[in-house]
Parts: structure tokens; C-alpha cells; sequence
């Protein structure tokens, strides 16, 4: 009898033990360039609505839009992985000297437009139409920049057919585009619209919505990823495919609510100052997220290609490490959808 007790209460502590270890939840950190801003919405859905935790997991975002980087906290290991463009893995190979994979690409589109000086309204008609031109676009590696090389490409003439220019202020840049100083701009909501209505631009390319974005660079722009040191990834498979099932779940609350549903379950001052304004943008911004968070190899493999035109120590990096998807083919959460197909 002793024996069968012992046995049992062994049994009981196992299983309290095990309770407990599930209730604490597996402790993972992502670094995220930019937490508030709606191209990363959906870790901040999935951190809202406790799916991480559904999953057993402990996730702490880290806002990392700047310094330190991303890249850097995850390779002092501040930060187990991160959220951010997928062109990021490119930058880890070659900045940080260290292999990232993507796990999950969740937004197949830079959310951006390109907009022309209303004065060139009869002169520039195409992509082609930009060479020579003065183009505001962003940093080195950004989203902007990127997508302005890529265009610039589509245009056929490439990087060093226009002249970058360093964005300023809004109101600078859009009486610049007036006055001459400066052509075209590579912009977001709701500053496109800012530049649209108040007469100083026009949209000439709409990098939005997937099918916008196919139109204007014949294929979709991964863009938001879940990215992690490959290191990372074989040694945490599971946690992994934690991760990446609770962001899939993210992706599929995004893309079966409007604006109005997902507002409400971001945090109060998500919104900022001017609520009505943040719904149009995050109405638009949503259609990043039409996809079902497979990597599009094809068009992932067009972006290393625009990058390392730009950059050449980008043509050096392993792209194959640079994604897998193996752990959105194996989740029970994965929507298979065609949007974010190239």
C-alpha cells in the first residue's frame, strides 16, 4: 500500500509540475522594428489576443525601430527573434554575421505608394517616365528605398537612373514637389494622401494590396516576417511552430475583421490623436496581410536580386537560409489563400 502512494503522490507532483511549467509558458523574446506601427500588426493582434499564450508562450515584444537593431539584440541574445521586413535576413548574413531564417512571411506587400508631382501630370505616364527624376524614398535598407529600386527596375532603367533624395518634413517635402526641388516620392498613409490632396501629387503606383503590388512590380514584395537565428530554429522547433501557429491565427483575425474590430482590441493610444485617420490607414494597411504566411520564393528571390543591385555585399549571402516554410505547411492554423500567390 505505502508503495502504491508513493507512486501516486510521485504521479501528482509530476503532473503539478508539469501544470505549472505550462502556466508560466515558454519565456520568448522578439525584437520588433516598430510595435505600434500597423505593417507589424500581427504579432500586436496575436500579443492582444492572448494567442501566444494559448500556445504556452511567454512573449515579451521589444520596440526596436532603430538602435539597437534587431539584428543586433538577437545576436547578443537580448532577443530570441524578430519581426520585421524579410529583406532583414539579408542584412543579418551580411551586417550582423549571422543566418536568420524566416518563418513566416506575413505581409506580401510594402504597404506604399508612389506618388508624382502634379506638375509632371502630362509627362510622366509610366514607370519608364521616372528616369532622370529626383525621388524622395527612405534609408539605405528600407521598405521605401527598396521599393523604389524595384520600380526603377520594373521602369528599366534601375538604381542609377534617378537621384535619391532624403526625406524632411511632410509639409517640405510636398512644397518641394510643388516648386521643383524635387519629382516623386515613395510614401505611406496617411502622408500619400496628405500629398494628393493638397494638390502637390498623384498616385502612379499603388503597392498596397497584392494585386496592386503584382501590377506594379509583377509580383508580390514579402515584406513582414517572423525571423529568427537559424540557430534558434533547429534548436527550438517547437517553440517555433508555437510561434508561427499563433501568428497564422493572427493573420486570419485580421483578414476577417474590418478596421473597426481590429482597433478594438489594440491598445487605447494605438490610434493616436486623430482616430478616423488611423482607421482609413489601417483599412488600407490591412491588405499587406492577405496572405496565408508562406514565403513566395520567386518573389522573394526578385527582392534579394533589387537589394543586391543596390548593395552588392547582398549578393554574397546564402538565400536559400534566408526562409523556410516548413513550419506554416506543417500549422493547423494556416488558411490557404491565393492573394499573397505571386
Amino acid at each position: 500500500m505505502a508503495r502504491v502512494v508513493r507512486r501516486l503522490l510521485a504521479g501528482f507532483v509530476l503532473t503539478l509540475c508539469s501544470l505549472t511549467a505550462a502556466q508560466a509558458g515558454e519565456r520568448v523574446v522578439l525584437a520588433v522594428d516598430g510595435v505600434a506601427e500597423t505593417r507589424n500588426l500581427p504579432v500586436l493582434v496575436a500579443q492582444q489576443l492572448g494567442y501566444f499564450k494559448d500556445e504556452g508562450l511567454t512573449v515579451t515584444l521589444v520596440d526596436s525601430p532603430a538602435s539597437p537593431s534587431p539584428g543586433e539584440l538577437m545576436k547578443d541574445g537580448r532577443a530570441d527573434g524578430a519581426v520585421a521586413f524579410y529583406h532583414h535576413t539579408f542584412m543579418s548574413q551580411a551586417d550582423d554575421k549571422m543566418v536568420t531564417e524566416d518563418v513566416a512571411t506575413l505581409g506580401v506587400t510594402p504597404a506604399l505608394k508612389l506618388m508624382v508631382a502634379n506638375r509632371l501630370h502630362d509627362k510622366v505616364r509610366s514607370l519608364a517616365d521616372l528616369k532622370g527624376l529626383r525621388i524622395y524614398t527612405g534609408g539605405a535598407n528600407s521598405g521605401k528605398t527598396t521599393a523604389a529600386n524595384w520600380l526603377a527596375a520594373r521602369g528599366g532603367f534601375g538604381r542609377l537612373g534617378y537621384t535619391p533624395v532624403a526625406p524632411v518634413s511632410r509639409e517640405a517635402m510636398a512644397q518641394a514637389l510643388r516648386d521643383g526641388v524635387a519629382d516623386a516620392i515613395v510614401a505611406h498613409e496617411p502622408d500619400a494622401s496628405f500629398y494628393a490632396t493638397s494638390g502637390a501629387a498623384f498616385m502612379l503606383a499603388d503597392l498596397g494590396s497584392p494585386d496592386g503590388t503584382r501590377a506594379a512590380l509583377g509580383t508580390v514584395f514579402p515584406s513582414t516576417a517572423l525571423y529568427m537565428p537559424k540557430a534558434y530554429v533547429e534548436t527550438h522547433r517547437e517553440t517555433v511552430q508555437h510561434l508561427v501557429d499563433a501568428c497564422l491565427r493572427a493573420l486570419a483575425f485580421i483578414n476577417s475583421h474590418d478596421a473597426e474590430a481590429i482597433l478594438a482590441v489594440l491598445p487605447p493610444k494605438t490610434a493616436g490623436k486623430d482616430r478616423a485617420e488611423f482607421l482609413r490607414t489601417l483599412a488600407g494597411d490591412k491588405q499587406m496581410f492577405a496572405t496565408d504566411g508562406l514565403t513566395p520564393a520567386a518573389a522573394a528571390r526578385e527582392e534579394w536580386r533589387v537589394m543586391s543591385g543596390l548593395t552588392p555585399k547582398f549578393t554574397a549571402i546564402d538565400f536559400e537560409a534566408t526562409f523556410t516554410n516548413g513550419f506554416v505547411e506543417a500549422s493547423p492554423r494556416r488558411e490557404r489563400r491565393a492573394a499573397g500567390r505571386p
